[in-house]
């Protein structure tokens, strides 16, 4: 390379890095000033109206096949019977199947299977599922867990009211930022709703089988209870402080 083009491309070069630099000075100067990051939130507690009670059967032995009958059998009958009753929803919940062992001469061997099957229900009426629960139990059904969820017409009737809440307590940040640090106002740039979060209470574990079931009373009914449960919703956003 001769002189003369060491010489341009060292100009071209200092040119380019200028160039950069402008551009980078002329992004950090646009750069808007007087911008706020805020968050808010609002929480209500509910009582949560949706009754939960998980209930499973269960069959072991030899023939996989014969097991998976017998249990599908179990299942599709009491989800019949469940809706049947007013009011309740009724689904299936998980099915396995599992390999049951022995040990023979401190080897493992193959005893037979395990074949499982779920069914959840779920009620306004406590009441009514609670009696329900435990006419399925009198016919050979485990009752596993009960407890209470909020159901979607409640939370979306609450997560109105808490938009709200925490949008003003968003507002009223703004407002004080825009005061303390000299400004007369504000305008919103961004603003995030995040969805309505909830811990629920945690189903009670009980296991009740038939002859448990027939011992108490012979139409016995699972007690059910709750408490209360927060909700919580979060916005967050960003706001242009004006003079």
């Amino acid at each position: 390379m001769s002189l003369r083009q060491l010489q341009h491309t060292t100009v071209s070069l200092i040119a380019s890095l200028m160039l950069c630099a402008a551009a980078s000075a002329q992004t950090v100067a646009q750069q808007p000033v007087g911008v706020v990051d805020l968050q808010a939130s609002a929480q209500v507690e509910v009582v949560p109206d949706l009754a939960v009670i998980t209930l499973a059967t269960e069959r072991s032995g030899m023939d996989s096949a014969s097991l998976t009958a017998q249990v599908s059998k179990t299942i599709d009958a009491a989800l019949q019977q469940a809706r049947a009753v007013p009011g309740v929803e009724a689904s299936s919940g998980g099915f396995s199947t599992q390999p049951r062992w022995k040990t023979v001469n401190n080897q493992s061997q193959r005893d037979g299977w395990t074949v499982r099957a779920g069914l959840i229900l779920k009620s306004h009426d406590a009441a009514a599922l609670g009696k329900l629960a435990g006419q399925l139990a009198q016919q050979g059904l485990m009752i596993e867990s009960n407890g209470f969820e909020v159901s979607h017409a409640l939370r979306e009737r609450e997560e109105t009211a808490l938009i709200e809440s925490a949008i003003a307590r968003f507002k009223a940040k703004a407002a004080t930022a825009a005061h303390a640090l000299g400004y007369a106002a504000y305008t919103l740039r961004t603003l995030q709703i995040e969805p309505v979060q909830g811990q629920m209470p945690q189903p009670r574990p009980m296991l009740m089988r038939a002859e448990a079931a027939m011992a108490a009373d012979s139409s016995p009914a699972v007690p059910l209870a709750t408490g209360r449960t927060p909700l919580l919703l979060n916005v967050q956003g960003s706001v242009q402080l004006t003079r």
